[in-house]
């Protein structure tokens, strides 16, 4: 045409940006392997993980370290472009690899915001941690004492120490910083499921290691400014105090026989009737000669509050001997019924 005339040599002074075969698969190059790797990431787990996105020419376009928080994601399911869905499988904890994904296996022939058409794209990944929806909570036991008969149940008051930790050992919280022990009562949904899981069976003096998946943890959402979302938590335990609970559905019971004129005893002012106070008084009085036992860790007055709400049943602040019925007898009743 007009502009190349006939006859002319050509001179092109040429970048090459990248290259791909339509056969090429993707290429990993492994950067870092931890020495401990339990466990391989394998199709329907879940990984949080750090990249950087670059061309091959070494053009950044994307980073997750920018957003200051990790990318979510499963893995094997198709809920990222086929090279990465590809190559996050088979990694470990801590890991860092790079892969190098051709475009027909990334954003193809268009491309996608800052990545043109036909690009090759490497991301240079670290794998965060990674869990499965089916995982349930791991427990290591690292020290035993040699007199371990008393073992922790659900109902048990418990005092321990813990330093608790992300998978890949950022530090979240510890009790020895605070310089007090965590107490709670098990099973009583004071703590996350996990973590009641991770307490039962344990006597006074073991030192365990607890790591919680998420679903048993804080979830998706984690705790905003504490744990992220979606994270799994590892936890060292050294229980330090045990105190015996109470059988399931108790929150009182009798260390004698009950006296057979239980309501007149409770009943001080003999008027056929017992208000609050006349109950509480009894109860404590009970507690303090060792006749009665309250469920360890909850306040004294809850535990009175809630023991006087089950025997006042039309409501109306005060028990009548009609009302007044021990537990067993309940039971007993309900068992007739049926």
């Amino acid at each position: 045409g007009k502009e190349i005339p006939g006859q002319a040599s050509l001179v092109f002074d040429v970048v090459l940006l990248d290259l791909h075969n339509p056969k090429d698969g993707i290429t990993i190059e492994n950067q870092h392997v931890p020495e401990s790797c339990e466990r391989r990431s394998q199709a329907g787990d879940f990984l949080r993980y750090h990249y950087n996105g670059t061309l091959l020419d070494g053009t950044l376009f994307d980073s997750s370290y920018s957003r200051n928080r990790t990318y979510d994601t499963y893995v094997g399911k198709g809920y990222v472009i086929a090279g990465m869905d590809e190559g996050l499988l088979g990694v470990c904890t801590g890991e860092k690899r790079r892969i190098i994904i051709p475009p027909h296996l990334g954003y193809g022939e268009e491309g996608r915001g800052k990545i043109p058409g036909s690009a090759v794209l490497v991301f240079d990944i670290h794998v965060v941690d990674f869990h499965n929806p089916s995982d349930s909570v791991s427990v290591t036991v690292n020290y035993k004492p040699s007199n371990c008969t008393v073992l922790s149940k659900k109902g048990d008051y418990l005092k321990y120490h813990y330093n608790a930790s992300l998978l890949d050992g950022t530090l979240l919280d510890s009790t020895h910083s605070l310089g007090k022990t965590y107490n709670i009562v098990l099973g009583s949904g004071q703590v996350v499921v996990g973590m009641d899981m991770g307490l039962q069976d344990m006597c006074v003096g073991e030192r365990r290691t607890v790591v919680i998946p998420p679903h048993l943890g804080y979830g998706e959402d984690g705790v905003e400014g504490e744990v992220p979302g979606s994270a799994v938590l590892v936890f060292d335990i050294e229980l330090l105090e045990l105190v015996s609970g109470l059988p399931e559905g108790y929150m009182f019971v009798w260390n004698g026989e009950v006296s057979p004129n239980l309501f007149e005893e409770i009943d001080q002012n003999h008027d056929g009737e017992v208000l609050l106070e006349e109950f509480s008084e009894y109860i404590q009085a009970q507690v303090d000669s060792g006749k009665g036992k309250l469920a360890p860790g909850f306040a004294f007055d809850k535990i009175v509050q809630n023991m006087f709400t089950n025997q006042d049943r039309d409501g109306n602040g005060k028990v009548t001997p009609e009302e007044f019925k021990l537990k067993d007898q309940e039971a007993k009743e309900e068992h007739d019924e049926l």
